[in-house]
């Protein structure tokens, strides 16, 4: 299987549907179209069973951005990664991490920011992520960290 990964700087139609089928629709979560969305990179996944010009099943979402913490330069947020059901387990959204990561290296950035819910976290541990001190609703949700080699591929 192929997969090649487009960046876009701004929300393309098929990463806004994306997200509202996981995280809206499926997970009944509200509405994130914001301020984050004009501000970032988007990158959507396609793999060899897609057409040439738009994401089939196996599209994915990932919004790295900088964070903006004056405490904390070189920190970039990878916000709201997504992956449809049917492409799930087709390490799809392993290779659309990486690539994030891999940006954000090659931009000066020297960490990887993800706010996940804790049925994700074993995901993101599994890439190098460690779950910080910084948890919600009693550890339903929480951020987590990955350090970033510059020049590496990660």
């Amino acid at each position: 299987m192929t997969i090649r990964i487009e960046a876009y700087d701004r929300l393309p139609d098929a990463a806004r549907a994306i997200r509202e089928q996981v995280f809206i629709r499926e997970r009944d979560w509200r509405p994130e179209f914001d301020e984050w969305d004009a501000a970032s990179a988007h990158l959507l996944a396609f793999d060899s069973v897609d057409s040439p010009d738009r994401p089939g099943p196996s599209a994915q979402s990932a919004s790295p951005i900088q964070s903006g913490q004056p405490d904390q330069p070189g920190r970039y947020i990878i916000a709201r990664l997504a992956v449809l059901p049917e492409a799930q387990g087709r390490h799809i959204g392993s290779r659309l991490l990486a690539d994030a990561e891999r940006r954000i290296a090659q931009a000066g950035g020297a960490m990887a920011a993800v706010h996940s819910g804790n049925d994700h976290y074993k995901f993101y541990e599994q890439r190098g992520y460690r779950l910080t001190d910084e948890v919600y609703e009693g550890g339903r949700h929480g951020w987590l960290v990955k350090d970033l080699i510059l020049g590496s591929e990660n």
